[in-house]
Formats: structure tokens, C-alpha cells, sequence
């Protein structure tokens, strides 16, 4: 098996595809309908990052992707509905390991639009690009113990549960337990 390298994938982000979804890169421009989610308390509740204080905040953000779409590093796709051409959220691997074939998925989504099943379309679309493109064996996502939301995204895509990571992460101040789920390219289903 030939190991990619992440900047032969990363480097020309393709744009993704869904009945209801356009992922694409992020723009400057962006950074207005990241904000109107990223700043919602109940947003960055379960995340790993602070609630957004300013657009500056998002904007920042918007740049620190746009930098590593430019070093052909792993990075954000933004998640637009088609419907209203909307950034509604961000989804994308957290990291790839080439050399073990594996990579573990991340999101985020507007309140204003969960429970509509659409962030479960966005990751079957980012995992197929996963399993296809970057040839992966394995993709992995990881949810805080009080995020049945996010647990229901990935049994959505068919993840199995793996068991509890207790104390694994440092997120505001405390240790969390994580749960973990995982898919193999040979369980998923067309």
C-alpha cells in the first residue's frame, strides 16, 4: 500500500456534494455566518473551543483554514445549504495518520438547523471522500459523554460504539470523559 501524503489530498480541496449540502472551502466572507453560530453558548457547550466573542473571533478562524488549505494541511470544509446558500457549519478530519490508514472526524452545526438529519448527510459525504480519496481503513469520531446529539450523528453513519475514554481531554477547565465510535471501509454501506 502507497502512503499518501496529507498535501497531495489537502492541497486542492475539493468541494463536496449532498442532496441538501454544498461543502466547499471557507471564505472570508464566512465569517459572519460562522460567528451567528459560534458565538451560541449551547454551540460551543460540547466543543473543544470557546464560544466566539467577536466576528474577529470567527475571522481568525476563517484565516487559520484558509493557512492550511494553502500548506495542503487537513482542514475545515464549510457546510452550505443549498436551499438558502447559507453557512450553517463546519465539518472536516481533526487529523489523518497516512502511515495507519485512519483519521477522526469533526464538526460543528447552527442550532438553528439541528435535528434535520443534516449533519449526518455532510459526514457520510466527508467519509466517503475519506474512505476513497485519502484510502482510509479507518475513520473515528469522538463526542463528551453529555453530547447525545453528536452520539446520534455518528450511529447515523453506521459508527460502531467503542467504549469510554474516561478523563481523556481538558476542555474548560475540567477533564472529560469521551465516548468513541468508529467505522472500517469494509462496514460501510451504499
Amino acid at each position: 500500500m502507497r502512503i499518501l501524503k496529507i498535501e497531495e489530498v489537502f492541497k486542492d480541496l475539493p468541494e463536496l456534494n449532498t442532496q441538501r449540502l454544498l461543502l466547499r472551502k471557507l471564505r472570508p466572507e464566512d465569517a459572519e455566518n460562522i460567528f451567528e453560530y459560534a458565538s451560541d453558548p449551547q454551540v460551543a457547550k460540547e466543543v473543544t473551543w470557546d464560544a466566539h466573542r467577536s466576528p474577529a473571533d470567527s475571522l481568525e478562524f476563517v484565516k487559520f483554514n484558509l493557512g492550511k488549505y494553502e500548506r495542503g494541511e487537513v482542514a475545515d470544509w464549510g457546510l452550505v445549504l443549498k436551499e438558502n446558500n447559507k453557512l450553517i457549519g463546519t465539518i472536516g478530519f481533526v487529523w489523518w495518520r497516512p502511515a495507519h490508514a485512519k483519521a477522526e472526524l469533526g464538526y460543528a452545526m447552527s442550532r438553528t438547523y439541528w435535528g434535520r438529519g443534516l449533519m449526518p448527510e455532510a459526514a457520510k459525504a466527508v467519509m466517503d471522500f475519506g474512505f476513497g480519496r485519502m484510502k482510509l481503513h479507518r475513520v473515528e469520531a469522538r463526542c463528551n459523554v453529555t453530547n447525545p446529539a453528536s452520539e446520534r450523528v455518528m450511529m447515523k453513519c453506521g459508527m460502531k460504539y467503542e467504549g469510554l475514554l474516561r478523563g481523556a481531554i481538558w476542555e474548560k477547565g475540567v477533564f472529560k470523559d469521551l465516548k468513541i465510535y468508529s467505522i472500517l471501509d469494509s462496514e460501510r454501506k451504499d
